[in-house]
């Protein structure tokens, strides 16, 4: 069997644009795993923190009822300042640790919802470039065949007209 250099060429170049083309759909397909992946771990990153906030309010709820117990058992009155204090002292911390919960549980999000821009990004830009790549075959296959067709003893490669240029 035998084929021209061009057909060659142009065969050769098909194939390669195909195994870029079959690159670049795997590679979308990992990157749209990767963003699931991400907003997945989103959604658990907020689930833990609304349970984190829960478990922070139901301590606080305990401890009150802890402190009613206290002073009901010791005679006090529920409206002394000692008890009042103790219960909003109680709804401070609560209300410190339910902040630092969210402030956490937005920082995780955030970098989450960075790491998905980045995954796009990412993914356009070697989209972008597995396309470049595959019209840069062309050009070069296209390229070679009118250098073949100007010159179909050797093509591109010939070397017997360089010595007729430097006799000039």
């Amino acid at each position: 069997m035998s084929a021209d250099p061009v057909t060659l060429a142009i065969v050769s170049t098909a194939i390669s644009a195909a195994g870029t083309y079959s690159q670049m759909q795997a590679q979308k397909s990992a990157n749209k795993a990767r963003i699931q992946s991400y907003e997945t771990e989103k959604k658990y990153n907020q689930l833990k923190g609304l349970q984190d906030s829960n478990d922070v309010l139901e301590e606080a709820r305990r401890k009150r009822k802890q402190n009613l117990a206290i002073v009901a058992g010791s005679g006090y009155s529920d409206t002394s300042r000692s008890f009042l204090s103790t219960q909003t002292e109680i709804d401070r911390i609560a209300q410190k640790d339910i902040n630092n919960i969210k402030i956490n549980t937005l920082r995780g999000e955030s970098k989450l919802d960075s790491a998905i821009y980045t995954t796009r990004v990412m993914g356009k830009a070697q989209e972008f470039g597995a396309y470049a790549n595959i019209a840069a075959s062309g050009f070069k296959t296209a390229a070679y065949a009118k250098s073949y067709k100007a010159n179909p003893k050797g093509g591109q490669y010939d070397l017997s007209n360089t010595n007729k240029m430097d006799d000039n």
